[in-house]
């Protein structure tokens, strides 16, 4: 009997499957975070480069944000393997918003999955134990025109992930055992265009953002096993192999689109997002999802802010199979906004998985 040194960490690579849904659930921004992600018509956004640039056309003042912080757990369950990640903070948008006289500028970095994560698999006679420090961010620099409704955005997307994993495999009737020990490391950094829109009436607001396909400027892969077997390939012997192939990735963002309505009356804001994404590992397919939002309180007090999302696709049979939650409560103080909320997201589809945690942050204005 031969025993093949990939079969034995196929469970490591299996596992990075449910990080793109995991990472698109992540809150992100002050406002928006606390609305399910909802935020490509909404008023006075305090993520518009992440969500809709444009909107930046609607800011007076110089701004310094950090917010969308987030302290969350994630976990994971697929045919007896268990993901989960420890809890943790970091920071989910950081900004400089800059108003002149012609443009609004905003250099920003939103963070949408960063932590450690660990992995335990079991399946009949073969187990695996691993670790991974993960990390995808997109950063850049937004410009919006104050006398028309567009803006032009220049992004850099990168994705990193460091692993190192355990693999035990018995076979007792052949009296034959492996060991296998894997470690790999991948980076990853495209750039991209963005162009984005919105129309302001009355009481309603339309806005488009759309990113194009990134363009590879550096990618790095590697990674290495080495495994240990006892009673191959004479019952007795004990060998030593090694294997360079081991590698693991990050699904990166490619095109996006994002649509948003935005009806206001009052105090009562009712926002709505369609979002359409493409990604590395499926180009020329999109992801679809749809978010609502809801905000009430005036803009230079309190307010209260929740929200709902959910995506649709061939797996998802039903809805509530696939969704996330949020709500939260913002306070201003002087030229200081704050919130503080919780988030929740949980998916049944070829995987089970949930993600729960606390948005908090401010934004100063001066």
């Amino acid at each position: 009997m031969k025993i093949n040194a990939k079969v034995s960490l196929a469970f490591f690579f299996a596992c990075f499957t449910s990080l793109p849904a995991l990472a698109q659930s992540l809150p992100v921004g002050l406002y928006e975070g606390m609305m399910a992600n909802t935020g490509v018509a909404t008023t006075r956004s305090k993520a518009a480069s992440y969500y809709n640039p444009s909107l930046l056309r609607q800011r007076q003042d110089n701004a310094f944000s950090l917010n969308g912080n987030s302290i969350g757990s994630i976990n994971s369950k697929s045919e007896g393997s268990t993901f989960s990640s420890s809890l943790g903070l970091a920071p989910s948008y950081l900004s400089n918003l800059v108003v002149g006289d012609a443009l609004v500028h905003e250099f920003f970095v939103a963070n949408t999955l960063q932590g450690l994560f660990s992995w335990e698999s079991k399946k009949n006679e073969n187990s695996f134990d691993a670790e991974a420090n993960i990390s995808r961010m997109i950063s850049g620099y937004s410009m919006a025109f104050k006398s028309i409704p567009f803006a032009i955005q220049f992004l850099a997307r990168y994705s990193e992930v460091k692993t190192f994993g355990v693999s035990e495999s018995s076979y007792p009737a052949q009296d034959i055992y492996v060991v296998s020990r894997t470690k790999s490391e991948y980076k990853n950094l495209n750039v991209g265009l963005g162009l984005s829109t919105h129309f302001q009436f009355d009481h309603y607001t339309f806005g488009v953002n759309f990113n194009s396909r990134g363009l590879s400027l550096y990618n790095h892969n590697k990674g290495s096993s080495k495994i240990f077997t006892h009673g191959q390939p004479n019952p007795g012997d004990f060998t030593v192999s090694e294997d360079n192939n081991a590698r693991a990735t990050v699904t990166n963002e490619e095109g996006k689109l994002l649509v948003g309505h935005g009806f206001k009356i009052g105090h009562h804001e009712f926002l709505t997002d369609s979002v359409f994404i493409e990604e590395s590992a499926n180009l020329d397919r999109y992801t679809f999802a749809q978010s609502f939002g809801y905000r009430y309180g005036a803009s230079d007090g309190h307010q209260l802010l929740c929200g709902l999302s959910h995506r649709f696709g061939a797996d998802v049979d039903y809805f509530g199979q696939n969704f996330n939650t949020s709500v939260g409560y913002s306070w201003k103080t002087r030229a200081l906004r704050s919130a503080i909320g919780l988030y929740y997201g949980k998916e049944n589809t070829t995987i089970e998985s949930s993600t729960a945690g606390v948005i908090f942050g401010s934004e100063y204005e001066y």
